[in-house]
């Protein structure tokens, strides 16, 4: 349709009929590239965000939201296993312990990967109850059905993934808005 809509000559149009054709083709350029980054893999979404930092510095623009973002969508990649590593129920009850933890994690991502733009902020009551599972259970090593909890790595992983959410809710609170 955008091939279609450049063949017409716009030379002898009136003033809204010009208008008409470049607002559609300006709408269906931002469909398709809305529909673009759908289609790209996570990978080729943390690239173009690691892509569009250099594009900002080249600009003298403020990147520290942009590498925040990068830091975080590493490091939440990173954490899902070991959270899942740890996950199991705990006194009959339906959801797993870290299940509101990996949920949390998994919507992060997508957040991140649904638009092109800096990632949206999450409130830090959604993070404590995302975290409650590491404060109360795994960080202080008192897992109830475990008689043996020795998993470092685990709490290590966790700890660092809530530490950077904090330092990116710092971040965005003190100005960077």
């Amino acid at each position: 349709m955008i091939t279609e809509y450049k063949k017409v000559s716009k030379a002898d149009l009136s003033d809204g009929q010009k208008y008409f054709y470049e607002y559609t083709e300006q709408a269906f350029n931002a469909v398709l590239n809305i529909d673009e980054w759908i289609q790209k893999s996570p990978e080729e979404k943390q690239s173009y965000r690691i892509f569009q930092v250099e594009k900002m510095r080249s600009r003298n623009e403020d990147v520290t939201k942009n590498l925040l973002e990068i830091e975080l969508y590493a490091k939440v990649k990173e954490v899902i296993p070991y959270a899942m590593a740890s996950s199991y129920v705990i006194n009959n009850q339906k959801k797993h312990l870290t299940q509101d933890l990996i949920e949390f994690c998994e919507r992060q991502l997508e957040i991140i990967d649904e638009n092109k733009k800096v990632m949206e902020l999450p409130n830090k009551l959604d993070l404590e109850k995302a975290f409650e599972c590491y404060f109360n259970h795994i960080k202080p090593d008192r897992i109830p059905s475990l008689k043996s909890y020795k998993q470092p790595e685990v709490q290590n992983k966790i700890g660092e993934l809530y530490n950077l959410f904090e330092r990116i809710i710092t971040t965005y609170n003190n100005g960077y808005n």
